[in-house]
């Protein structure tokens, strides 16, 4: 699972830009289900109930696959590279930071910052605006015009790596931890003759918008969706209530884009499996693409799982591996519970 992290934090998959990452992990994938690619660039790994049922549940788990990052707006004539942010970038984090544009070939560069001996005290207590930051290649802008061109992504360039006790840190473990966690789902379903027909959804755009998921869930009709993602891990200076403990499993979300009974199943799974799990109260919107999924055509049935991360949206992402592999086994312990299913549950 490590290395599967480090590969996929490695491969460029900005919002809108997310083939690359979709072309890793197709053949993964591929091992236990069929793989297609729609046109919003969503990756859908199928495997079908076995039992075939007349009323067998359509599951979707879904985690999203684009990470946040950059975008060229101007060459200018100094041959510094203007850019605008694409996803949730704290402005405050990426000053000197080492970043990617990827145009015609990788092109390394810096986020300059001003020395601190030559700014002013008026200065040192403002953050920069994205607006006034550049990149800076050494190149001159006759070089960069052959090699890149506005509208080319930018990544920064941060591997993830180990830390003590099985945690790991680096960017884009938002969202990827999710996608491991689904992978690992579909390599444990991989002998079971489950009854549900199961579809692992890899969405592209989610923090643009949450688009390929409303088109996906959209075309696939589920009867539940499972979305994967990450949540606010408690660190030094954020209170316990609104924040979830690394080390102790995926939370289950409770709020008004969950659903009731689904989250009690969940929770009751967890439980007869020992599988370590904690709450997590979203009391408003998720921010997720559970938002768009729970109110696709009639309705969907939804459940939110977070996987804790620390220092969301940051070149140093953390997680702990523990609470992916208690993520994908709650998963593949729900969809084996949906042996009897009828289709007529009732939800409310």
């Amino acid at each position: 699972m490590k290395k599967f992290l480090q590969q996929m934090a490695t491969t460029p998959h900005v919002a809108g830009f997310e083939t690359k990452l979709a072309k890793l992990i197709e053949p993964k994938f591929a091992t236990y289900t069929t793989v297609t690619i729609d046109k919003m660039g969503n990756l859908i790994a199928h495997k079908p109930g076995a039992k075939k049922t007349k009323n067998a549940p359509k599951v979707m788990v879904c985690a999203h696959m684009d990470e946040i990052g950059m975008m060229v707006t101007q060459l200018c004539d100094d041959g510094f590279v203007k850019f605008t942010r694409q996803g949730g970038i704290d402005k405050r984090n990426i000053l000197a930071t080492e970043v990617t544009i990827h145009g015609k070939e990788p092109i390394y560069g810096v986020i300059g910052i001003k020395p601190p001996h030559l700014t002013s005290p008026d200065e040192m207590k403002k953050s920069i605006e994205i607006k006034d930051m550049a990149i800076d290649t050494g190149f001159s802008k006759e070089k960069l015009e052959k090699l890149i061109r506005v509208g080319d992504i930018i990544t920064f360039n941060q591997e993830v790596k180990e830390l003590k006790n099985g945690k790991l840190a680096g960017r884009a473990l938002d969202d990827t931890a999710g996608i491991a966690a689904m992978f690992h789902a579909a390599k444990a379903l991989k002998d079971f003759n489950h009854n549900a027909d199961v579809y692992f959804v890899a969405s592209a755009q989610e923090e643009v918008g949450c688009r390929g998921a409303t088109t996906v869930a959209y075309d696939l009709k589920p009867d539940i969706a499972i979305i994967v993602d990450v949540g606010f891990a408690n660190m030094p200076g954020l209170s316990e209530d609104k924040t979830i403990k690394m080390g102790d499993g995926p939370a289950i979300g409770i709020g008004p884009n969950i659903n009731r009974k689904l989250f009690d199943d969940l929770k009751k799974v967890a439980k007869k499996h020992n599988t370590k799990h904690q709450i997590e109260v979203l009391p408003h919107m998720s921010g997720t693409d559970t938002e768009v999924i729970q109110i696709t055509e009639g309705g969907v049935i939804t459940a939110l799982l977070s996987i804790p991360l620390k220092y969301m949206h940051s070149t140093v992402e953390t997680v702990d591996i523990a609470d992916i592999k208690s993520c994908g086994k709650l998963i593949a312990d729900y969809i084996m519970s949906l042996q009897d299913w009828n289709g007529e549950e009732e939800w409310f």
